[in-house]
């Protein structure tokens, strides 16, 4: 007897699974035979299947037998290469943490393309990594070796290496080097996705001076800047990471990411984008994962996570550390286990490397951070602020005797920065998506089209914006971002302005004034060519305390301006650097507008503080950048 979802009824003792088509269709005597096994069922009743053409045999099925005209299966060949080129992985990944840094598969077509390119050996593949200081390498000693860009260089030189010609004599004394693989790092500290959107085209052009002859475009583009898209730069003492999700300025992020991916897949048809998602020890701290997600479904981008590979058991440690000491969040040596001596595992304490506690490598910091060490589990939750009914102790002095602080393994001069470890499994999960990608290719299971611009638009009102903002004529900077710096120069002599960094790490200078009775004054030229119409925007810092309010003039004189010749027009508009959002970020503002010609070609930006505001208790102004692009009036 037969139930109509195709099982055994009830009475039976058996529960496998039996298609009710082919009891339809084959003899009980068949049916007797069944439970010998699945694949024999399947085998058996093969004929039976040309009697009913809803009866579809398994292609996993077909790929794990061996074929009549083949000697090896072809799951077996295409498994072996995926196995020979991750061969390298760091031990203790698990295939559980390899499938969580698959956040989104997207359209793997340019990826399947990239590794037909790297397997064929013909030409060098150019890869392309821009993001923030991780991606730069940020506290580790020796960059060069152990950042993620280089190891996946190595790693393509290595397991893709080309064909060399003989070197000639002449070729030595030219200094001509040998055909490699490529990664270009265009990463910038403190380089968000807004810094990307505006700089485009100096990336365009200094990638067009990188690029070998053999290709006009790059094979493939790591975006990596989760971390900085939320992370602020914050003037005051402490950073506020209580942020809510959807900040004030959530919606220009998210529109700045939809630019970046827009603006490259239309200039780069056959180039691989991923998304590289890193994340930081600051618990409460938020990532821009959530809005990337968002971009990349629409456009069907890879996001390769980090965070979900490396962080999902992060609480859970805390937790278990919390439990046996709750003042250093330290663990007994008997809590450690050992790896395996073969695979040269690091020791480990109360999760398998590389999730647990493991000694701290100092030698792998930059010796300016040497000195402070690795930073513990306890720091972390320390400046994390998720601890109030007590006082934590963190320092090495303060551990109790037999005790041990808790390190892990991917983290070490600070909270934000992976260690060489970290590096290196970035490296393993880029490398895993790449081959993944391979491997679906080999079976027959690899994408069938390729992604192109989808009929909608995710945030922009429309495609033109987008257009406009992925083209900005001119980005001067207080500070270098990316490989081309243009700088910020005021016109004379500022009257109390200052350029300087007020991070604590002293790497985001601006222009600042702060002088409580305002009136300080800087002027910044545009220079562009005479044309209909420029939209001006000033880049300013936007905080939660002690910040000021300002007046910014654009004064638009359309041709070089001469001494006694007066503006043709001029725009103002008053700018507050406070808003209510608890984080410090960047915030463009746009000065002149896309339907009035503001700037028709040298213009000049006059930007003037006024008195501090009543009840506030700063009156802080900072300048980041000044920029202009095309107006998008009358375009479609």
């Amino acid at each position: 007897m037969v139930t109509t979802n195709g099982r055994r009824a009830a009475h039976s003792n058996r529960s496998f699974p039996l298609p009710s088509t082919i009891i339809s269709k084959c003899s009980l005597g068949f049916i007797l035979s069944w439970w010998i096994g699945c694949l024999y069922l399947m085998s058996s009743f093969i004929g039976c299947s040309q009697q009913n053409d809803t009866i579809a045999t398994s292609d996993l099925l077909v790929r794990t037998t061996i074929a009549k005209d083949a000697a090896v299966p072809v799951q077996s060949t295409c498994q072996a290469e995926y196995n020979r080129i991750v061969s390298q992985q760091t031990p203790g990944l698990t295939p559980q943490d390899l499938l969580r840094s698959r956040a989104l598969i997207g359209n793997q077509y340019r990826l399947e393309k990239l590794m037909e390119k790297l397997s064929s050996r013909e030409r060098p593949v150019i890869v392309v990594v821009a993001g923030g200081s991780i991606s730069l390498g940020h506290g580790l000693a020796n960059p060069d070796q152990h950042r993620y860009s280089n190891r996946l260089e190595n790693w393509m030189n290595e397991m893709y290496p080309l064909p060399q010609e003989p070197k000639t004599d002449q070729d030595n004394n030219n200094n001509n080097e040998q055909q490699r693989h490529k990664v270009i790092n265009v990463a910038s500290h403190g380089a968000d996705s807004c810094s990307m959107a505006k700089r485009l085209n100096v990336m365009y052009s200094d990638l067009a001076s990188k690029l070998p002859s053999s290709s006009d475009e790059p094979d493939l583009i790591v975006l990596e800047f989760a971390v900085n898209d939320y992370e602020g730069q914050d003037h005051l003492v402490q950073v506020r990471y209580q942020a809510s999700v959807f900040f004030d300025g959530f919606m220009d992020i998210t529109l700045c990411s939809e630019v970046v991916i827009y603006s490259l897949l239309k200039r780069y048809k056959n180039t691989a984008i991923v998304f590289l998602e890193m994340q930081t020890a600051i618990l409460p701290r938020k990532t821009g994962a959530l809005l990337h997600m968002g971009v990349a479904t629409h456009y069907q981008i890879p996001v390769i996570s980090y965070a979900e590979t490396l962080f999902h058991g992060f609480a859970e440690l805390i937790r278990k550390l919390e439990k046996m000491d709750p003042i250093s969040y330290s663990f007994l040596p008997s809590e450690l286990v050992f790896g395996s001596k073969e695979n040269n595992v690091t020791t480990s304490a109360l999760f398998p490397y590389p999730h647990g506690c493991s000694p701290c490598q100092p030698q792998n910091i930059v010796s300016q951070f040497r000195h402070g060490g690795c930073k513990s589990i306890c720091t972390f939750v320390d400046r994390s602020n998720i601890v109030n009914d007590r006082k934590l102790k963190c320092k090495a002095n303060d551990i109790k005797s037999g005790r041990k602080e808790c390190f892990v393994p991917y983290l070490a001069p600070d909270a934000v920065h992976p260690s060489a470890v970290g590096h290196g499994i970035a490296t393993d999960l880029l490398v895993h998506t790449l081959a993944s990608a391979q491997r679906n290719s080999c079976e027959g299971e690899g994408s069938s089209y390729q992604n192109e611009l989808p009929m909608t638009t995710f945030v922009a009102k429309t495609t033109n914006e987008l257009e406009v903002r992925g083209d900005f004529l001119v980005v001067n900077d207080a500070a270098r971002i990316f490989s081309r710096w243009d700088r910020l120069k005021p016109i004379g002599k500022p009257q109390g302005f200052e350029r300087y960094a007020d991070d604590s790490l002293k790497q985001r200078p601006g222009w600042i004034a702060t002088d409580p009775s305002g009136g300080s004054k800087i002027i910044f030229p545009i220079d562009l060519p005479p044309s209909e119409c420029y939209v001006v925007y000033v880049a300013i810092l936007k905080s939660y305390a002690g910040m000021g309010t300002m007046m910014v003039e654009v004064r638009d004189y359309g041709n070089e301006k001469n001494d006694s010749e007066l503006p043709k027009h001029s725009t103002k508009k008053k700018v507050d650097a406070l808003w209510q959002s608890p984080i410090s970020v960047w915030n463009d503002v746009q000065i002149t507008d896309d339907n009035i010609a503001g700037c028709t070609g040298y213009c000049e930006v006059d930007i003037t503080t006024d008195p501090t505001v009543s009840g506030r208790n700063g009156n802080k102004v900072k300048i980041l950048t000044v920029s202009a692009r095309r107006c998008s009036r009358g375009q479609t």
